[in-house]
């Protein structure tokens, strides 16, 4: 049960009517489009309700399609390209900030299985295609979170069981989104076939419900709470072959790592910039609102969705090489401060009273810090730009 501790601070009153400012427009009609069921819970419930610990949004989510939205058609999938999807979660960032955070944690594991799977055996592919077609959300449990750590450097290990067939994975993720409603859990894993053995890179699709998979409690602050961002055990797990990608990790362009890399950061930053165009269209609509404050607020979200949108167009277009990955952590690196520059010249101009009488305006201000803690970290991003610029061959932070 939810408590308030748990959650932000309760507006009062029916949610708040929706302004279809051209700032926020785009991303609307992009949600309305193509995931109309989230929407329109979106339009009935308030921020505090959409952020609160335990609350519907990756339900409404998985029903409305969503887990989808980015597989390719020929498996089931909704087919939506990079520029759009980056129009969705901007505006599922700007209704439900905790929601795009989770999400972008499933759209990450789903478009590295898919690389994967294409690259692989027709097994491969139709185990792909029958998780999708059960709106399958997919956690990650892949290295994303550690320092220098590739998305395909295994996580957790798995030796095999002649006896049963499977293979047997003990590891643990944390922070894990999605962690309490996922269905499946997909590892970066050092799979073996004997104790001791030599290790072959492999992904596993984990089913939530098999024994041996926990969650525990982790993330504590009141602040996306709504991610279920908690810790996911894996204690002796028995993961049926079947469910195991293994032998199909040849990827000596990164591709797969650069493929999960750039959807990553694209969404994720879309999420964060949908957040921001929240707190911003509030200047807007605010008594004392000046065009003068507004302007320059709204023209660091523009421009960064800009170049995010020049990226996700060569995406498109099927770069994937790594100087997209390069402008792409560049976008990253000015968006940090661009976000901390929004939320102090927002919350400025809203004024003590905003800040005092509505919690959203508070909250808002608070989740955009949270941008800067998504890896890379700034030290590994600063050393990995400054080298490719020196001429060394890019690698992911």
């Amino acid at each position: 049960m939810t408590t308030t501790a748990n959650r932000p601070a309760e507006t009062t009153g029916a949610p708040a009517p929706v302004l279809d400012s051209e700032l926020l427009r785009p991303a609307r009609e992009a949600l309305r489009r193509r995931l109309p069921r989230l929407a329109e819970w979106f339009e009935t419930t308030t921020l505090a309700e959409r952020e609160a610990r335990e609350n519907d949004g990756l339900d409404v989510f998985r029903q409305a399609g969503g887990a989808r939205l980015i597989v390719p058609e020929e498996i089931s999938g909704a087919g939506v390209g990079a520029v759009e999807a980056l129009h969705v979660q901007r505006a599922v960032g700007a209704y439900s900030p905790s929601l795009a955070v989770a999400t972008v944690m499933h759209h990450l594991s789903i478009a590295t299985i898919v690389q994967i799977a294409q690259d692989g055996p027709e097994e491969d592919l139709a185990l792909l295609q029958s998780v999708v077609e059960q709106d399958s959300l997919i956690a990650s449990a892949f290295a994303e979170g550690r320092v220098g750590g590739s998305t395909l450097v295994p996580t957790v290990s798995a030796v095999y069981d002649d006896d049963t067939g499977d293979y047997v994975v003990t590891g643990s993720k944390k922070p894990c989104s999605m962690a309490r409603s996922m269905t499946f859990l997909a590892a970066s894993l050092d799979a073996k076939e004997t104790e001791g053995g030599r290790g072959r890179k492999a992904v596993g699709l984990i089913p939530a419900q098999m024994p041996g998979v926990s969650v525990r409690p982790f993330w504590t602050s009141p602040i996306l709470a709504g991610a279920e961002s908690e810790e996911v055990v894996l204690d002796g797990v028995r993961v049926p072959a079947a469910l195991m990608m293994i032998g199909t990790m040849q990827d000596p362009d990164g591709i797969h790592e650069m493929t999960g890399f750039l959807w990553f950061g694209l969404l994720a930053a879309a999420g964060y910039i949908g957040a921001a165009s929240t707190l911003v269209e509030r200047v807007l609509t605010s008594p004392k609102a000046d065009a003068a404050i507004y302007t320059p607020l709204a023209a660091e979200l523009e421009s960064a969705m800009a170049a995010l949108t020049s990226v996700a167009a060569e995406y498109d277009a099927g770069e994937r090489g790594p100087e997209l990955s390069a402008r792409l952590l560049f976008i990253r690196t000015s968006l940090r401060t661009a976000l901390q520059r929004v939320a102090s010249g927002a919350m400025t101009a809203l004024g003590g009273i905003a800040f005092i009488t509505d919690p959203d305006v508070a909250y808002l201000g608070s989740v955009l810090q949270a941008f800067s803690y998504h890896p890379p970290s700034i030290a590994e991003t600063q050393r990995s730009l400054f080298d490719h610029h020196r001429g060394e061959p890019f690698r992911l932070a």
